[in-house]
């Protein structure tokens, strides 16, 4: 315990939720890369280093690590020092093709956990120009042509939205006047003592009713209903993982600010959200890419929960995990554009009833309810998965002067939906919509022929 300045609370159960798939090497990491074009000297490694200083000092969960995560009951601890050579890493982009490097590089980060108990849960990349880096210039001034800076983190301290927000966090940093270097020798950081946010349980109510309960434990627990023939999810996952079975496969697809913004406008007129348009979007390009045996889809919608949260509390949750999914089903029709616009409407309709809702029986309010993690998720190992695809859209940057494009990324899901959809934009800007997956999880053929459908699909919308 000699790495650890004080031991902080219990995790919540949401918390245990994803400490325990990481563990078990089910689920790594969720990640926010963005590309930076302040002037180069507020690029150069010291700068971004007191930055990053700052922000441990500003947010808590970058200043603790996790304790006995592989029990029943784990513990936040703050650390007595961060040595940021430690946890920060600069790669060198060729500069060709800078979105099938990051892709690679991603991919590989999303593929690896973290050493918890001795190290934070996240760690931070630094991509620079390799031609400006080989001249020496990146180096000492910060380069000629921006760099982008990633954020790999645990999902028990931060989710999709939290990266956004440590983007925000590192830009005033980077902006604010240094008057003076913020490190003697090593760029060591002693975490500041601050309080440790709240557990999504204690601060947003999470009541179950009766009929939920009994139906949720009949259907899941007792007597769960065979899966239709005719659902597609992709493989069955592992029955006993692998390195190679865990190994993330991250693609993105990238579009321009007219995209987007058309994109907007249409589901504006349709009565729909970007959100339900994409998740629609994706469904029609996996039916034209799969087999016409299957003609049924399903999919899981994260759900940020912060606007549940009490107003005088908002501050303390701009990182953290808060939040709950939505599950929605398709049927195979053709892919017409008023069939596409009738299924979005129908997942937006389904995305304001839940949240019209409230927070009564949520999934996550569930997990109280599981005895043993664990067990839980060794037993779907070997099984059909649950979900066809997931949409996970973070929103959009500001378009704060600085930063003009973001990635969202995170590990696929080994036991989770075949294809996982990261979504984020930047006002006035661009779209990327990356999708991720644990090899072998869809056929690559058939990834391919989806991947294409998508950004016909994007790109066709009018």
């Amino acid at each position: 315990m000699e790495d650890i300045a004080e031991t902080l609370r219990a995790l919540g159960p949401y918390e245990r939720y994803s400490t325990t798939r990481h563990t078990l090497n089910l689920y790594n990491n969720v990640g926010l890369t963005a590309h930076y074009t302040l002037p180069p000297p507020l690029l150069a490694k010291p700068r971004i280093f007191s930055a990053l200083k700052a922000l441990i000092n500003l947010h808590p969960p970058l200043a603790v690590t996790i304790l006995g995560e592989n029990t029943r009951e784990p513990r936040f601890a703050r650390l007595k020092s961060i040595d940021l050579e430690e946890i920060v890493q600069t790669i060198l982009l060729p500069g060709e093709d800078t979105t099938a490097e990051l892709d690679t590089v991603l991919s590989e980060q999303h593929s690896r956990g973290f050493e918890l108990g001795r190290v934070p849960g996240w760690r931070c990349l630094i991509f620079r120009d390799y031609e400006d880096e080989v001249g020496g210039v990146a180096a000492e001034v910060g380069g000629n042509g921006g760099v982008w800076i990633s954020f790999i983190y645990h999902h028990a301290i931060a989710d999709g939205v939290s990266g956004l927000a440590l983007h925000k966090s590192l830009l005033t940093a980077l902006s604010r006047p240094h008057k003076n270097p913020t490190f003697a020798g090593r760029y060591v950081v002693h975490p500041q003592q601050k309080p440790y946010p709240s557990s999504l349980e204690s601060l947003i109510p999470l009541p179950l009713s009766l009929p939920h309960i009994v139906s949720e434990v009949w259907s899941k627990v007792y007597f769960p209903p065979p899966p239709p023939p005719t659902l597609y999810t992709g493989g069955p996952t592992p029955a006993c993982p692998t390195p190679e079975t865990t190994r993330t496969v991250y693609k993105s697809l990238h579009f321009s600010a007219r995209t987007l913004k058309t994109l907007l406008s249409v589901s504006r007129r349709e009565n729909t959200t970007i959100t339900s348009l994409l998740a629609a979007i994706i469904a029609t390009a996996i039916f034209q890419a799969i087999p016409g045996k299957f003609d049924k889809l399903t999919s899981s919608t994260p759900i940020n929960l912060r606007r549940y949260v009490p107003t005088e509390r908002i501050q303390e949750v701009a990182i953290g995990a808060y939040a709950a999914s939505l599950r929605s089903e398709y049927s195979r029709s053709p892919p017409t554009p008023s069939n596409l616009f009738s299924i979005a409407r129908e997942h937006t309709a389904q995305i304001n009833n839940r949240l019209d809702a409230g927070t009564a029986d949520l999934d996550v309010g569930m997990l109280r309810w599981v005895s043993d993690l664990f067990a839980f998720f060794k037993g779907k190992l070997g099984k059909q998965r649950e979900d066809s695809f997931a949409v996970s859209n973070v929103g959009a940057w500001d378009g704060e002067a600085g930063l003009d494009r973001v990635v969202f990324s995170q590990s696929g899901g080994v036991i989770g939906a075949a294809m996982e959809w990261c979504v984020v934009g930047v006002r006035g800007g661009g779209l990327v919509l990356g999708c991720t997956g644990c090899e072998g999880a869809v056929d690559t053929r058939v990834l391919k022929r989806v991947l294409e459908g998508v950004r016909r699909g994007v790109e066709g919308v009018e």
